[in-house]
């Protein structure tokens, strides 16, 4: 017979052992995959003269003890008879009956969060960060980060890169694109610029959840580079033009959101807004050549897209008529090579000053930057109507349908209308749409459900009944979201407090139950490896480094992601050139199968191999430019050099530092393997324990070599790409 019983700190399981009779009944499913998890299950191995308990994984076990009770009912205590070492308790057998249970004392609550913090909020926790949070707490970090325009950015500090990259492109009064033969300054970046100064901020800034956000917000308004560097090459720009162009495209976009997300009050149609009036969204989905005059159909691939992946979600809320009604809404937007003076006025005309006097009057010989601009002569100027007749479905519940919207006077009514408008008023009927969507329950639903599947899993979707008195915690938590959205008037701070202090997240539901993405695994591995070695925090005093360019670039500077870089070895992830407008893949089923998770063993070996070795290149010589020095890292946690050389001490270091979201009990098999190594190199050579060797840190000595090719193990288990 078994019990199942939860106490404040623990689960636990009681099974009668019997000499002779093996009794084992399950204690229980576990009802869906993000609850708390269930009691740990029993199973009893029937052995001559011994008895032997195997005791199913716990996640998040601090400490497993192994209680006896000799009749049911009676006082439960810890059975010292036998031994407990990778969840299987072993012991003599003694000829008596008894009961025996598992008392299960899980990873303190704050501890827990703290992982699931710094694995969410961040691109995975840092030594430093681990100190700081077990002193202040993991909600102090969550309201820093919530407020990122208060916190103190060091991240240039960290790495020169970051300052020189930015130097090379425009700012909101500088936007020109460079001139022909100019290397340096504004308008010179590439992509490879970009991608790098991406992973370089995820790496090391202070501002980590804007980090987060700002990858977020680029996949799901995702643009793809490569077109716009063909819309320039087509407009018979050469060289280095047309990729420079583009990468200051994106650039702009992702300073546009950055700039949104470090104001408190900062909405959704922000950030709609910043990417309808994008010059790459313009050319990705084809508004910049979409016109509705003169019997012109307009072209509907933007507003399908902003129907079906950036506002309401797939079939929901809309139909195929409203995509085709929307779409002349867009028609005359488009943008244009105008004066730098008139950068931001949409109806400016094309410059006029040439860059040699004497040459044509062509776009190349034109100079000026290319912004967002409106040709009234190309729209569609008669009425339209988006949403005819639609009402909001009795599910959203009477908040939502008792409400008006777009100036209807029927409740829960949807439908669209902007009037006939010509010259340049008539760009406003793109404006109303944006405002029109970002206020809808299909899109604060939407967004709040990708949101809730960044931060929290990926058992999320549209559709949930919300009047439902049976709503699942996750139909619960995107409502409570969506109010958050409706009482702040569509800010969108309140919608992140609202996931960070819902239960889901903050219990077992938000912790590693999601995959990494290659950026999120390349990234997270060298911040797990990095602490200043002065604490100074300056550049060229880190365990663990990168210059960016490492991850995401094989074949130079210059060009975009090769097949050999880190990232698209991982899952082609070719940052800033998603050709598919849906962005890279939030879920696990995107990420996981054997090849990619080859690739990301091979990406841990090449990181933690160290720079003086030859194969560290990999067939890229960029990798070469991520370094790590795990050595010197135990001499900075470990003061006392004694245990420098204490297998244990070092095993426990690093699972500290790799794996925070598990409690010394379930990191019972990874810490025996991890000793086992460091004992033997894995290769079953014992000659050379580890107490043995000389601690260095020198490139190829047997001590540093045993310690690289432990930690190396370890980033390469499953453990190590959930979050």
């Amino acid at each position: 017979m078994c019990e199942r019983r939860r106490g404040l700190h623990f689960h636990r399981t009681a099974c009668r052992v019997a000499i002779g009779l093996l009794v084992a009944v399950a204690a229980g499913a576990w009802a869906d995959d993000y609850t708390d998890p269930p009691p740990p299950t029993l199973t009893i191995s029937n052995i001559p003269g011994q008895k032997r308990i195997s005791i199913t994984p716990y996640p998040a076990a601090e400490q497993i003890h192994m209680l006896r009770a000799n009749v049911l009912g009676g006082v439960w205590n810890e059975d010292s008879s036998g031994i407990l070492s990778n969840l299987t308790w072993t012991a003599a057998a003694d000829g008596s009956n008894a009961f025996h249970r598992a008392q299960v004392i899980p990873l303190s609550s704050n501890a827990l969060l703290t992982a699931t913090v710094l694995s969410k909020l961040a691109y995975g926790p840092t030594p430093e960060l681990l100190d700081s949070l077990a002193t202040t707490g993991p909600q102090a970090f969550i309201d820093e980060q919530l407020a990122p325009e208060t916190i103190v950015e060091h991240a240039a500090e960290a790495h020169t890169n970051i300052a020189f990259i930015e130097s090379r492109f425009g700012s909101a009064t500088n936007l020109i694109v460079s001139l022909p033969r100019t290397t340096s300054g504004p308008g010179t970046a590439s992509i490879s610029d970009l991608q790098a100064w991406l992973v370089l901020n995820a790496v090391f800034a202070d501002r980590q959840l804007l980090e987060v956000l700002t990858q977020f917000w680029d996949n799901h308004f995702v643009t793809w580079a490569n077109k716009s560097a063909n819309f320039f090459g087509g407009a018979q720009f050469t060289g280095q033009y047309p990729q420079r162009a583009a990468a200051e495209l994106e650039w702009r976009e992702l300073t546009h959101w950055r700039d949104a997300m470090q104001r408190s009050n900062f909405t959704f149609y922000d950030m709609l807004k910043a990417s309808a009036e994008s010059p790459a969204m313009l050319i990705y989905l084809d508004t910049a050549s979409s016109r509705g005059n003169g019997g012109a159909i307009p072209n509907e691939n933007y507003s399908r897209e902003l129907l079906e992946l950036f506002t309401m979600g797939v079939d929901n809320g809309y139909d195929q008529s409203d995509i085709t009604n929307m779409a002349p809404c867009w028609t005359g937007w488009t943008l244009e090579l105008v004066h730098p003076t008139n950068a931001f006025n949409p109806f400016a005309p094309r410059s006029t000053v040439r860059l040699d006097p004497t040459g044509p009057n062509a776009l190349t010989n034109l100079y000026g930057v290319w912004a967002l601009n409106f040709k009234p002569n190309n729209h569609a100027t008669y009425a339209k109507r988006v949403f005819g007749g639609k009402m909001v479905p009795a599910r959203f519940g009477s908040v939502y349908t008792s409400k008006t919207y777009g100036g209807n006077s029927v409740p829960g009514l949807y439908e669209l209308n902007m009037p006939s408008r010509t010259g340049t008023n008539a760009m406003q009927d793109g404006y109303d749409v944006v405002r029109h969507l970002s206020s809808l329950p299909f899109t604060q639903e939407f967004i709040s459900v990708k949101l809730c599947r960044l931060f929290v899993h990926d058992g999320f979707y549209t559709g949930y009944q919300y009047t439902d008195a049976n709503l699942s915690e996750e139909g619960q938590l995107v409502k409570a979201c969506m109010q958050a959205w409706e009482s702040g008037n569509g800010q969108l701070r309140p919608v992140l407090a609202t996931i960070f202090n819902s239960a889901l997240f903050r219990g077992h539901g938000g912790n590693a139950h999601k995959v990494k993405t290659p950026l999120e695994f390349a990234a997270s591995a060298l911040r797990a490896l990095r602490q200043s070695t002065n604490g100074s925090g300056l550049h060229g005093t880190w365990t663990a480094s990168t210059d960016g360019y490492g991850v995401v670039l094989s074949e130079g500077r210059a060009k975009t992601a090769g097949a050999a870089s880190a990232l698209m070895r991982m899952g082609s992830m070719d940052l800033f050139n998603r050709e598919a407008p849906d962005g890279y893949p939030e879920a696990a089923s995107g990420w996981v199968d054997a090849g990619a998770l080859v690739e990301r063993m091979r990406f841990i070996n090449s990181l933690l191999k160290p720079v003086a070795d030859t194969n560290k290149n990999d067939a890229n010589g960029l990798l070469t430019n991520n370094v790590t020095m795990p050595v010197q890292l135990i001499q900075l946690r470990l003061p006392n050099p004694a245990d420098w050389i204490d297998a244990g001490k070092v095993a426990d270091l690093f699972l500290h530092l790799l794996f925070p979201g598990e409690g010394q009990a379930s990191l019972g098999y990874y810490r025996t393997v991890a000793i086992d190594y460091l004992n033997s190199g894995n290769d079953g050579v014992t000659s050379s324990r580890f107490v043995n060797l000389s601690p260095s840190s020198n490139a190829n000595s047997p001590y540093d070599s045993r310690v690289r090719g432990m930690v190396a193990m370890l980033m390469s288990l499953q453990r190590f790409q959930e979050q």
